[in-house]
């Protein structure tokens, strides 16, 4: 009768079956694999260090910015980058296929899709400005190092005060009148009036900008062709576009601590504002770069670790990159706020006010320190190039995150795999073009602030919960002995997973909501249309996760229901409902024949008894006999640890 049950009520063929099934649907084809770990780990170092954290911390308080930042480093992004590692790893699969331990939280990985789906459409206007810059690199001036161009207004500065007829508009801190009008440094206006053609506000979007558009174009093109190619090709490349940074940044903040000044914006970087550390604000935001830092709830850390062998040891990986990705950081905004203490220096404005405290924040610091330095336009192509390259591999990453799902979910269209890649670039550049308009910075902040913060850390928040509540803690860490060969140090990741994290995520999440102010870009503030389609961006992503928790228990309340009466009626009808919804799907486990051992052997062609089942969890027999408590082992364990 089990049997008979297990082959109705299931809507997926058995395990064996599967696997069958996957041998002869490309299901389990030969996988791109990473050729040496060390290309592994030079991927997942992306762009979010160089141009992000800097105006994070810049918005915060500066130094008052490290401890959130390093405090929830050690809480919530370690132990979630190394959860996700751990699944892509052990299922060889991305983020829409990997959360099938749990039927009814499949749309966690759905939701992470649409993040980087999201994510995807403004952050290659990046690598827009990036190509923009690098071409105009190529001269014998950079066109931003002065105030002689078209583009310039009289507020404009020249950063050595070679033009005195601007000292009247120099407005000191001290000594501020009505009629005062602060100074501008060129490479501020080079960006806003040059590169952006910045109108004032959302509604005055404006005709996409030419310029803009084509290397905008150009970028999409650039993904498209890193996608296709995969791994294979983006692996080599790593050893440059990973450690070159160091020696740009490196060279960069050489220049700019012998700067008058710099040691004036180190001091702001470094000392720590302790009012600041009181402010939910501040922490939130350094839960919201972590996030975006380490690309964790994003799905793309899934999606690279499905790539690696199976045995491979992966939390030392996990170690070296978020220790590098911390420092990378830091290491980072040395160069930023030597270069806003050197401006700070110029114009005579507290460095809190001497730039825009925006995502321009990169593209004004770092070309104001390129224009200052000996042979400044070598140095300007080579940085850019290095921005160039780092943002190519970020968004790569995330667009895989939404292509690999719809590949997964509709393995008819691998065969014309090329062609849905091109179609999906070819979409997200339409419907980011409007980005490249006078007004689409606007849009770009708006994206920003709602499309990376609150859905992930949502996700974030249900990846701890599957993990440690749904799944087990304990099933997990035996899936993780599987390929490291033992159990790493527990109560570091028991504590972090069960305890703090959950705990974390769901403060940031609700004090989000209850601190929440509508963003701004300068001194504009976005109308209530603008917040509604931000709010939207959020939902647009979130509803997956109760979506498919509903669809999942209207299946499992049929199931459940037409053999009621055969199995047993001493479960209540709707637990059985929902322990039979919270079980891992059948195909749950390693992806490759050859890696399923234990719980998850797959039982030779001769033998006709079906595959012993691969996770304490997913023993129907149990469930059905309605041994509750049996079922929930893990959970059980977990809540007497605690």
């Amino acid at each position: 009768m089990l049997d008979r049950l297990r082959t109705i009520v299931s809507s997926k063929p058995t395990p064996q079956k599967a696997l069958q099934e996957e041998d002869t649907t490309n299901g389990e084809e030969q996988r791109e694999e990473w050729d040496r770990p060390i290309e592994f780990i030079l991927s997942l170092i992306g762009l979010g260090n160089v141009w992000r954290y800097p105006y994070i911390a810049f918005r915060n308080g500066g130094g008052a910015f490290l401890i959130p930042y390093f405090c929830v480093y050690f809480l919530i992004g370690t132990p979630l980058f190394f959860l996700e590692l751990s699944l892509g790893q052990f299922t060889s699969r991305g983020a829409t296929a990997a959360f099938k331990m749990s039927r009814m939280f499949k749309g966690v990985g759905w939701a992470m899709a649409i993040n980087s789906f999201f994510v995807t459409i403004y952050y290659n206007i990046i690598i827009a400005w990036c190509l923009f810059y690098f071409f105009a690199s190529f001269r014998k001036k950079l066109q931003w190092s002065d105030c002689g161009n078209w583009w310039n207004t009289e507020r404009c500065l020249n950063a050595d005060a070679s033009d005195n007829s601007t000292a009247r508009f120099l407005c000191l801190a001290t000594d501020r009148s009505s009629n005062c009008t602060l100074p501008i440094l060129p490479p501020e206006e080079y960006f806003d009036h040059y590169v952006l053609r910045r109108s004032n506000s959302l509604e005055d979007m404006g005709t996409p900008h030419w310029a803009l558009t084509l290397c905008f174009l150009l970028a999409w093109i650039l993904v498209a062709a890193c996608i296709i190619q995969g791994i294979k090709s983006s692996g080599k490349v790593v050893y440059f576009t990973s450690l070159f940074p160091y020696i740009v940044i490196f060279a960069l903040i050489i220049r700019g601590v012998t700067l008058p000044g710099a040691a004036r914006g180190i001091s702001f970087y470094l000392k720590p504002n302790w009012s600041k550390i009181g402010e939910f604000q501040v922490w939130i935001a350094a839960a919201s770069q972590v996030t975006f830092s380490l690309s964790v709830a994003f799905g793309s850390i899934l999606g690279y670790a499905s790539f690696n062998k199976f045995k491979s040891n992966y939390l030392r990986d996990c170690m070296i990159v978020t220790g590098c990705d911390c420092f990378t950081s830091v290491f980072a905004g040395f160069a930023i706020f030597s270069i806003l203490g050197f401006m700070s220096y110029k114009t005579g404005l507290p460095i809190d006010q001497v730039a825009k405290a925006g995502p321009g924040l990169a593209f004004i610091a770092y070309p104001q320190a390129l224009s200052i330095m000996p042979g400044g336009p070598f140095w300007a192509v080579i940085f850019f190039f290095m921005l160039l390259t780092l943002g190519l591999d970020s968004q790569f990453a995330l667009s895989d995150v939404t292509i690999s799902g719809l590949l997964d979910t509709f393995p008819g269209l691998r065969r014309y795999k090329t062609y849905v890649i091109i179609g999906y670039c070819s979409v997200c550049f339409l419907v980011a073009l409007p980005i490249c308009a006078p007004g689409g910075i606007y849009l770009f902040t708006l994206m920003n602030e709602y499309s990376a913060n609150l859905s992930v850390i949502v996700c974030a928040f249900f990846e701890f919960i599957i993990i440690s509540y749904v799944y087990g803690f304990n099933n997990f860490m035996e899936d993780i002995r599987m390929m490291l060969g033992r159990r790493p140090f527990e109560p570091y990741w028991f504590f972090t997973w069960c305890i703090s994290g959950p705990i974390i995520t769901l403060v940031v999440f609700f004090s989000s909501l209850m601190q929440f102010r509508p963003p701004t870009e300068g001194n504009y503030a976005y109308l209530t249309y603008a917040n509604v389609i931000g709010w939207l961006m959020v939902v647009a992503s979130v509803i997956f996760i109760p979506a498919v928790m509903i669809y999942e228990f209207i299946k499992a309340w049929k199931a459940t229901r037409n053999y009621q009466n055969e199995i047993s009626n001493d479960m209540p009808h709707y637990l059985r409902m929902l322990t039979y919804a919270s079980q891992p799907q059948d195909e749950w486990g390693p992806a490759r024949k050859e890696d399923r051992h234990g719980r998850y052997e797959v039982l030779t062609p001769k033998t006709t008894e079906p595959i012993e089942h691969r996770n304490k969890l997913d023993d129907k027999s149990r469930i059905f006999n309605g041994n509750f408590n049996n079922a929930f082992d893990s959970q059980s364990d977990i809540c007497s640890r605690l």
